[in-house]
């Protein structure tokens, strides 16, 4: 339960309908919020995850200025993926840390400009291990919600070296090696998470992408929201 401020019918207020989260709880104890401002309060349902006004998380998440999108700093730019798998060699690798929670949205690719050299295999990864060893470039992130204040936590690499070990494999497809732009081309998998993947830090999200003898070149972009981890609420209390 939150209260939402209302003003008088006979007099204006600036206030009118905004909620403002304040230390003093009520209800659920993690995620209860009041509001005191002027003019008279209503009590509006707030959910679990802190959603409000009809608001999914994520999108409660993004209005917050939670949810960061990654690309190159150039709109033409291009990351190019391996010519064979090996798990110290991911396409991208977000870098979780400790404290942080990680929750990927989703991975948009388009093969582009050099054509790969055979069928392009896609896999997608997590672990419960920072997974980030040396090298790469750390590519530029972008928070749409810039009056947030927020900054990113996670750290998107292109072309790092990661450490050995596995993971979990959430997604993998095999496309074909395709640049054309001919009705029914295939360039490359948008993958969505078919849930909230809360992936508490330290942690990582791996893309790996290859294709035999060149490997295939990428226009990209990746997104995803990060909360605090001491702010997810907890059931075996």
């Amino acid at each position: 339960m939150a209260l939402i401020n209302v003003s008088s019918p006979l007099t204006a207020d600036a206030n009118e309908g905004r909620i403002v989260s304040n230390p003093e709880r009520m209800g659920n104890r993690r995620w209860g919020q009041k509001v005191f401002l002027s003019g008279t309060e209503q009590p509006i349902e707030v959910a679990l995850n802190g959603a409000f006004n009809g608001l999914g998380m994520i999108e409660t998440l993004a209005l917050q200025g939670r949810v960061f999108i990654c690309s190159d700093a150039d709109e033409n730019d291009r990351v190019t993926g391996q010519t064979s798998f090996a798990n110290t060699t991911p396409t991208w690798l977000l870098n979780i840390p400790s404290g942080t929670t990680a929750i990927p949205l989703y991975v948009n690719l388009t093969q582009a400009g050099t054509v790969a050299g055979g069928d392009v295999s896609i896999r997608i990864a997590v672990d419960n291990a920072l997974r980030f060893s040396s090298g790469g470039t750390i590519e530029t992130v972008y928070n749409p919600r810039t009056s947030s204040g927020l900054i990113n936590l996670c750290t998107l690499y292109s072309g790092a070296t990661a450490t050995n070990a596995y993971g979990i494999r959430l997604f993998s497809a095999v496309t074909a090696a395709d640049v054309s732009p001919a009705e029914g081309a295939v360039q490359g998998p948008y993958w969505q998470a078919e849930l909230p993947y809360f992936l508490e830090g330290p942690g990582a999200f791996l893309v790996y992408t290859d294709a035999g003898t060149t490997g295939p070149t990428w226009e990209w972009s990746i997104a995803w929201a990060e909360v605090p981890t001491s702010e997810l609420p907890r059931f075996n209390e």
